[in-house]
């Protein structure tokens, strides 16, 4: 669920057989999907399959970039951020199985990371010292504003209750999370 802390492109993936068959549809032609959807007459809930992937996903993004920090990082604020990071997201992935497994049809969690957040990793390969832990503070600072986001979202417009309490469980601790990073000085 924490996982989500990183897909700065997630967008409900919708299956193409089914735009345009709704008058509430986005145009995928126009290209204005966000202001096709922000128009239409009823806002789109995510999927519960997609939001828990979104979440596993996140926390894997948050784990392998934590992990990173804890080998790149000059700054001692920044290595202990990253284990705190490493330890709530492993937590939080263990908790998301579990309630995913719980609902009916059964969640499996895929948590492959998105091509942004692959691309997040490598550039930060190449970092170290004190640039590394520039921009890991700042990635940090999108990430969980992002998950944020989705978890909030999830938690007023999803369809699954199991899943909808574990957002609401989740937001304060992500919002925790975003609070250390944005007063996390590298």
């Amino acid at each position: 669920m924490l996982g989500s802390c990183g897909d700065p492109n997630a967008v409900q993936r919708t299956n193409s057989a089914d735009l345009g068959n709704s008058p509430t549809a986005p145009s995928v032609k126009s290209g204005n999907v966000a202001g096709d959807l922000h128009n239409s007459a009823a806002p789109i809930a995510p999927s519960a399959q997609d939001f828990v992937n979104k979440m596993a996903a996140s926390d894997e993004f948050e784990i392998e970039m934590s992990k990173l920090a804890l080998t790149n990082a000059q700054s001692p604020a920044v290595k202990d951020f990253a284990q705190k990071m490493i330890d709530a997201h492993t937590h939080s992935t263990e908790k998301l199985k579990k309630v995913a497994g719980s609902v009916a049809p059964m969640i499996i969690p895929d948590s492959t990371l998105a091509p942004d957040q692959l691309k997040s990793v490598e550039q930060l390969h190449a970092k170290k010292g004190a640039d590394f832990d520039q921009q890991y503070v700042l990635i940090q600072r999108d990430a969980h504003q992002r998950t944020l986001a989705a978890l909030k979202d999830y938690s007023v417009k999803g369809d699954q209750p199991p899943l909808n309490a574990f957002a609401n469980e989740v937001i304060p601790i992500v919002s925790g999370h975003l609070a250390m990073a944005r007063n996390l000085k590298p």
